[in-house]
């Protein structure tokens, strides 16, 4: 038997797993590289980034689990966590807006996410989140999410933009040695004072091989 091309092995796995586990991200993954996937999903779906998501949702689920108003993802690439949180039933989401300066990320987003897109609970925008005035948002956001605070040139400036009082989740890390890094934080107790949020409902740190990961939910 001549075996498949990798890629189409690899998308009937994505199908064979999505049969046998019942997962519905799983079987949109595998759409999605029936459709052809850009080759870089296969990081934005490695262990690293879907655990730090999980992490992430098991945490909102937790302490924030109704947002009063849309859910910004911001650098949200793929929309990968987009479709983790409209997945989860212990959350009561009305909408995620998944945002990326990358355009080439909306349409991967959109098809990642079709079965919310045609009910207009999710769409993905192509902005920059430096630039973006998030008071002016109707309707007002009720949650922005923002896992990538390491790569920001200035936590505490682009923090001090957001309307006070909306609620976030921020995540960052200590892997210095990452030259897209520029705002890395050595503690959790480091990260609270470089996001200076009014409250903060739950921190966190969470440990991996190369470095440590913090989380924060909490208000402006």
């Amino acid at each position: 038997m001549k075996p498949e091309p990798p890629c189409e092995a690899f998308h009937d796995l994505l199908r064979g797993m999505a049969a046998l586990s019942g997962n519905r991200i799983v079987a949109d993954i595998a759409r999605l590289y029936g459709k052809g996937a850009p080759p870089d999903l296969s990081i934005a779906c490695n262990h690293k980034q879907i655990a730090s998501k999980q992490w992430l949702v098991e945490a909102l689920a937790e302490h924030y689990p109704k947002p009063a108003g849309p859910i910004w993802v911001l650098g949200a690439w793929y929309g990968v966590l987009g479709a983790m949180l409209l997945d989860d039933p212990r959350l009561a989401i009305d909408q995620v807006v998944s945002l990326d300066v990358d355009p080439s990320c909306a349409e991967v987003a959109k098809t990642l996410n079709h079965r919310h897109v045609g009910s207009g609970r999710f769409r993905a925008v192509t902005a920059d989140m430096m630039t973006m005035d998030f008071g002016a948002q109707s309707p007002a956001p009720g949650l922005v999410v923002n896992t990538s605070c390491e790569h920001l040139a200035d936590v505490p400036g682009w923090v001090a933009t957001l309307p006070a009082g909306l609620p976030l989740v921020l995540q960052s890390n200590d892997y210095y040695r990452e030259p897209d890094h520029r705002s890395c934080v050595p503690s959790l107790d480091a990260f609270r004072e470089q996001a200076g949020l009014a409250e903060i409902w739950f921190a966190g740190a969470r440990p991996t091989k190369n470095y440590t990961r913090f989380m924060l939910i909490g208000r402006r």
